[in-house]
């Protein structure tokens, strides 16, 4: 009886232990929760609108332009409310601004469920992308800034690691769905996702009274987590991560709204397109594995610059993939590399020049510019491709991805923080 009890404290200090050597302390329940949280929130808010606006343009004969320029607004509001959101999440905390954006996520899928109209639809959309900057990736990398302080770059990578699953679980789910209900029907579906799982797990797994971590400055590796800037190398960092960010989200908006129509234009079937398409969310999952191994041992600021060159790769493979599988198949590879680890950066790279103390707000700034360039992205995308092809539209992701990366070189040196 007593080795039974003796071999059961065993199992559970190894188990103990590994979890202690895998996440930050006090972080592995909200690792878990808010992965799910923001896959089911890119799944239902971002990625379903892929599918979801042709179902629409089928019903209404609304032209792609509308329903991507709209889209596209909303993006751009959500921008411009992103200064505030941040400081709002530095003032009240994760849990409530979270929680309260699941309800709200839910109200407005369930409101674009119900759309007859032009103007309500257009109500119902900025409504949806306004509210979704309650519920993504840069609220919950604040809720791990106040949970680990200038730890937080190791949760950050975590979560990432689980919503990396949005695409492949969410674009074959909502493709299900269509065949079994209508379109109205799968919004409602969606948004109920968000009032049965996602607001419980953001009340639940969040505290009320975060920043346990915050004397901790330096890992036990003895990587430095935060370089704290200040002064004149603080204000540029800042201007140059603006710059950056804006540029390197062009192609990853572009894929993530246009991947589908896309391929198309590039001489693939739709089923073939959407089987490439889910092979996306694993290339983000290992891009990610391996950062975590590698994260002990590399800055944030060098796999940012790997992350851009990744991307840049999958790019070259997509302009010459005519009709070809297999540079169609490097592209999704590379492509979604590149696209997981620059979602990582957008996290822990302002994180690591930065600190913690306000970095909801920081965070908000540099999404406020961000959000303003990428909701051109949708409607300026679609406008390329009808107007000079498919292979131009690439060229220009391949452009803006060049400068992007040579601007991120460029201020590595200049601060010399590696």
């Amino acid at each position: 009886m007593k080795s039974k009890i003796s071999k059961k404290l065993s199992l559970k200090s190894k188990i103990k232990k590994l979890l202690q050597n895998i996440f930050v302390e006090g972080t592995f329940k909200s690792v878990i929760g808010l992965g799910i949280t923001t896959t089911i929130g890119y799944g239902t808010l971002f990625y379903s609108f892929t599918i979801m606006s042709t179902q629409i343009q089928n019903e209404f004969y609304w032209s792609k332009t509308f329903l991507f320029g709209i889209f596209s607004l909303g993006i751009l509001l959500g921008g411009l409310i992103a200064p505030k959101v941040g400081k709002l999440l530095d003032k009240h905390g994760a849990r409530l601004i979270m929680t309260i954006g699941s309800f709200l996520s839910f109200l407005g899928l369930y409101n674009l469920s119900l759309i007859q109209n032009e103007w309500h639809y257009i109500f119902a959309i900025l409504f949806l992308e306004i509210v979704s900057t309650l519920v993504l990736y840069e609220s919950a990398f604040v809720a791990f800034s106040q949970l680990a302080g200038n730890k937080a770059r190791t949760p950050i990578i975590q979560i990432t690691l689980i919503a990396g699953f949005a695409s492949t679980i969410f674009w074959p789910l909502i493709s299900y769905l269509l065949t079994v209900v209508n379109w109205r029907e799968v919004y409602i579906i969606l948004g109920l996702f968000h009032i049965f799982i996602a607001m419980p797990l953001h009340y639940f797994v969040l505290k009320p009274n975060l920043l346990i971590n915050n004397d901790l400055k330096n890992s036990v590796n003895g990587l430095q987590n935060s370089v704290n800037l200040v002064g004149t190398k603080r204000k540029i960092a800042k201007y140059y991560l603006i710059f950056i960010f804006s540029l390197v989200t062009i192609p990853i908006t572009a894929m993530q709204t246009h991947f589908m129509g896309l391929f198309q234009e590039f001489g693939f079937e739709m089923a073939t397109a959407v089987l490439l398409g889910a092979i996306i969310g694993p290339s983000q999952v290992v891009a990610r594995v391996i950062e975590i191994f590698f994260s002990r041992k590399v800055s944030p600021m060098t796999s940012a610059l790997y992350s851009i060159f990744v991307l840049l790769v999958g790019l070259f493979a997509l302009i010459i993939s005519d009709y070809n599988y297999i540079f169609a198949f490097v592209f999704v590879i590379f492509y979604g590399a590149g696209q997981g680890l620059v979602t990582v950066i957008r996290g822990s790279l302002p994180l690591y020049l930065f600190g913690k103390n306000g970095y909801g707000e920081i965070t908000g700034e540099l999404n406020l510019y961000k959000n303003i360039v990428v909701a051109t992205v949708p409607f300026g995308f679609a406008l390329i491709i009808d107007n000079l092809g498919a292979h131009f539209a690439v060229f220009i992701l391949i452009l803006v991805s060049i400068i992007s990366f040579i601007m991120l070189y460029i201020l590595n040196k200049k601060l010399k923080v590696n």
